[in-house]
């Protein structure tokens, strides 16, 4: 997997730089552990609107919410083909999914009503 060179630089200064980005000789669930383990510790705690026993992982980001999110920030970044392959998508219409979202909010966020007096602060 390519990195942009930003992130190798960044990688580079961690004490435990490895070649592998997440380097990890245990099983997943003690992954899984320490990933909520630091959002716990960073104050992350998401509202859950399903209706089950509520468990840890119920309030924290899972694994999938980072590529979702690297999905949906970068489809209007790149070609549709480079998106699907950086995320490894088999159908382009998984792909499509990411790329329809990302314009959603973007409109979306266009739609939204800004008050006039954040406007007035917001124009350069």
């Amino acid at each position: 997997m390519k990195l942009h060179p930003v992130v190798v630089e960044h990688l580079r200064k961690l004490v435990s730089f490895d070649p592998r980005v997440f380097p990890w000789n245990h099983n997943t669930t003690i992954l899984y552990r320490q990933f909520t383990w630091i959002q716990e510790k960073a104050g992350i705690h998401l509202p859950c609107s399903k209706q089950h026993e509520h468990t840890p992982a119920c309030h924290v980001y899972g694994f999938h919410d980072l590529r979702r999110a690297f999905a949906t920030m970068n489809a209007d970044r790149l070609t549709p083909d480079a998106l699907q392959a950086l995320m490894r998508h088999k159908s382009y219409q998984t792909t499509q999914l990411y790329i329809n979202m990302a314009r959603q909010m973007d409109e979306a966020v266009a739609s939204l009503h800004v008050p006039d007096f954040l406007k007035a602060k917001a124009a350069p």
